[in-house]
């Protein structure tokens, strides 16, 4: 050792070993960087990296010989043979190429031979290098130090390369650099060493010191740019890498590379987060099944499954076009992944998270199938459903309409009808059976398709009438529906859309029957509806062809039976069926949105007529609900008396109690109206509906008429007689006129004075006649009310 000392000391020029130093400094660093990077690489890219390696390598264990060799001083002149100094060069390159390329394998003992045939390139470029040398003088060799060298520079390399596959992060980096260093200055200077001049002065030979120092320096020069260039090279593609891995971090997606043999190349760290591992336990390298396991394991799999998964990959290797499958794990999780096979094997997988995805596509779906307000499965979903279920097994189709509720909504407000709607479809989800589905169809509209014979079918709808008569509560308030149903059953090659008509037809019949029925289509309804189809369409232009007339019913003074007036009374002069009663049409009319323009030509008909009589008589005027609803019935009555004349007086109106109950506070306002005008108002059939004292308080009605049930019992039946005296005693004290109708009988004339009756009209005083009849009667007998009244009767 102490001899190898020396030889350093006093052999070498201490600036040029110095140099010699840096440059295997600097190339050992620059060569365990390359090697790394191509360690890591595959096919012909790492083929590429090698090349570098070697070069850089190569070159800067030749510099490092060559300025060392320049800085020795053997006490004799010098020079080199250019062949062999060259052929050291290329052997330093080869010979690390070929060391390197056996230590990147994927073998256990691949970096121990490597690193041999490094360190042995190292050798032969050595003594190469030395045969080119030439002293003047005789050479010898120390065969101790000479073998010392080559175990020195064998075993420094394979140690060097051992620790850079152990890949233990900045130890092996630094350490694999530092045996490096070692292996090529220990062969240097054990190798220099062993190396003995006997001098042999020639006159006339020299070498120049001062150019060889320069040479050297030169040299150096070069074999730092060459390792720069590696090392930049190098840095540039770390560079790369650097912003790759930022991107492959930052991607939604989890990305991993296999290679052919199944290993993970490449990876992120999204590939674990999405399958809730933790990143220690993901490495490159690793096995593709390995990887799987976890994932597995993580979800529960069984062993057997995840061996499925594992064949499948290998089979999605195998394909020439892109695989795409979605994993819907246990706890809900959906992941998809993309396979994209490689030409040189292995694949390319990519994962994506779509459970956020796929939920949103469900509230999707579910939002386009069911019903925001409800929950309950909506139009859409109903029309699907009927027509998937229809087929030879039983099926019954129920239609469902609530009974009275535009009138929660105008009373509470749509906030509170909402209410009553969550509420009322949560009532049918209750009684729904498990064979039945339930459907908002819109509105107040529900049905609930049932597989099964109607008549479990009728068990149900009667279930759900009962169950709608309950009382909801809605914050402070309490509201009263109801609902009507219609049934319809499957019959022999129908289509949905005849089922549902027919299912409409019976909740027709139900709701027109009163309301809080239930109705079963029977053989002749869709018959029927076709016919008052043609009724309706007949209808709406009546009074462009001047079918509609008008009748009037005297009414008289009580206790004098003084003439006070008429009640117009409207008739359908049907061309083929003949005169029609209001009964027959009016429902019909309101039903189709004919009412209306029905009831704005009763309007003007009557005043006109009215127009044409003593002004001391009125006309009074049935109006529908449907018209007290709209504020165009106000411009209408003030139109016709403007136009005709008229004093306020002259008319009255009459609406029914239940057209009050309905939409009271549009009700209120139209009466307002009516007041402001000077228009009279009368209840009509007070008794017989929604009976409330309130309401002639609120409404402040002028006449109560009362309806000819009561009439036609009283002096015969007690309680009837009580009623008819009671609601006098009321209208007495509130002011208020009364009007006894449907009289027949001279009894119930007598008994009707006696209680107090003010006005009264019926049979007895007079039948409905046309207005010529009564302009007429009116020109003949205007003051003998006694012929008046016979001549009426006599003339029906």
């Amino acid at each position: 050792m102490m001899t190898i000392l020396a030889c350093i000391a006093d052999d070498h020029n201490a600036w040029l070993i110095m140099l010699a130093a840096l440059v295997c400094v600097a190339g050992s660093w620059a060569t365990v960087r390359l090697f790394n990077r191509a360690a890591a690489t595959r096919s012909t890219e790492k083929a590429a990296w090698l090349l570098l390696t070697a070069t850089v390598t190569g070159a800067a264990i030749w510099c490092t010989h060559f300025v060392a060799m320049l800085g020795y001083d053997p006490g004799t002149p010098i020079g080199f043979d250019p062949v062999l100094t060259i052929i050291s060069l290329l052997v330093a390159m080869a010979g690390a190429y070929l060391g390197f390329l056996i230590a990147a394998l994927e073998l256990r003992f691949a970096p121990i031979v490597g690193g041999l045939v490094v360190g042995l390139a190292i050798v032969v470029m050595h003594y190469t290098g030395m045969m080119g040398y030439r002293v003047q003088g005789l050479v010898s060799w120390d065969m101790n130090y000479l073998v010392a060298s080559i175990i020195v520079s064998c075993g420094f390399s394979a140690a060097a390369l051992q620790m850079l596959r152990a890949d233990r992060g900045k130890a092996s980096t630094y350490g694999g650099t530092a045996l490096l260093v070692l292996a090529i200055v220990g062969l240097h200077f054990t190798g220099m060493t062993a190396f003995r001049v006997e001098p042999m002065l020639v006159d006339g030979a020299f070498s120049n010191p001062a150019a060889l120092r320069a040479l050297a320096i030169a040299v150096a020069g070069v074999a730092l740019v060459i390792v720069a260039a590696g090392l930049a090279s190098n840095m540039i593609d770390d560079h790369a890498r650097a912003r790759a891995a930022d991107a492959l971090t930052n991607m939604s997606s989890g990305l991993v590379m296999v290679s052919a043999q199944e290993r993970i190349t490449l990876y992120n760290r999204r590939a674990a987060e999405i399958f809730g591992l933790e990143q220690a336990n993901m490495a490159l390298e690793m096995k593709l099944g390995d990887f799987l396991g976890l994932i597995g394991s993580r979800a529960g799999w069984e062993p057997s499954r995840i061996r499925r998964v594992l064949n499948n990959h290998r089979v999605w290797f195998a394909k020439d076009t892109t695989t795409r499958v979605e994993q819907e794990f246990e706890d809900g999780r959906v992941v998809a992944v993309v396979c994209r096979p490689l030409p040189e094997g292995g694949a390319i997988l990519t994962y994506e998270d779509m459970t956020e995805a796929r939920e949103g596509q469900k509230r999707i779906a579910h939002m386009a199938y069911h019903d925001t307000l409800t929950g309950l499965a909506n139009r859409r979903l109903f029309s699907e459903t009927l027509a998937t279920a229809m087929g030879p097994d039983g099926l019954a189709l129920l239609m469902i309409d609530l009974d009275r509720f535009k009138a929660v909504n105008d009373k509470f407000g749509h906030n509170l009808g909402d209410e009553v709607l969550v509420q009322a479809a949560a009532r049918l989800k209750a009684l729904a059976r498990p064979n039945s589905t339930a459907f908002r169809l819109g509105g107040d509209e529900f049905a609930i398709i049932l597989e099964g014979e109607v008549e479990a079918a009728r068990g149900l709808a009667h279930d759900i009438v009962a169950a709608m008569t309950a009382p909801f509560a809605i914050g402070p308030h309490i509201a009263r529906i109801g609902c009507s149903v219609g049934i319809a059953s499957t019959l022999a090659e129908e289509d949905p859309s005849t089922m549902q008509q027919r299912a409409d037809l019976a909740l027709y019949k139900a709701k027109n029957q009163g309301r809080g029925r239930v109705e079963t289509y029977r053989d002749g309804m869709m018959e029927e509806a076709a016919e008052r189809q043609f009724f309706e369409e007949e209808l709406i232009h009546a009074v462009e062809r001047g079918q509609l007339e008008l009748y009037y019913q005297p009414l008289f003074a009580l206790p004098g039976r003084r003439l006070k007036g008429f009640e117009a009374l409207i008739r359908w002069n049907h061309p083929d069926r003949g005169l029609i009663s209001p009964a027959d049409f009016i429902p019909i009319a309101e039903a189709c949105g004919a009412i209306e323009r029905i009831g704005a030509w009763i309007i003007d008909e009557a005043c006109r007529q009215v127009g044409n009589w003593p002004r001391d008589l009125y006309v009074s005027i049935n109006v529908s609900p449907i018209q007290m609803r709209s504020p165009a019935i106000l411009t209408q009555i003030h139109q016709a008396l403007e136009s005709y004349g008229l004093s306020p007086r002259q008319v009255e109106i009459e609406i029914t109690e239940t057209a009050m109950v309905d939409n009271s506070e549009q009700i209120a306002a139209t009466l307002a109206g009516f007041r402001a005008l000077g228009i009279r108002v009368a209840i009509d059939d007070f008794g017989t509906g929604y009976s409330s004292l309130a309401h002639l308080r609120e409404f402040k009605v002028d006449r109560i008429k009362i309806d000819r049930s009561f009439v036609g019992t009283v002096g015969h039946d007690a309680s009837a007689d009580a009623v008819v005296r009671a609601v006098m005693g009321i209208a007495r004290e509130l002011s208020i006129e009364t009007t006894a109708e449907g009289i027949e009988t001279e009894q119930q004339l007598e008994a009707l004075v006696k209680l107090g009756c003010g006005t009264a009209q019926g049979y007895l005083l007079g039948r409905p006649m046309t207005s010529e009849r009564a302009g007429h009667l009116l020109e003949a007998a205007p003051s003998n009310i006694l012929a008046f009244r016979l001549e009426a009767n006599s003339g029906t």
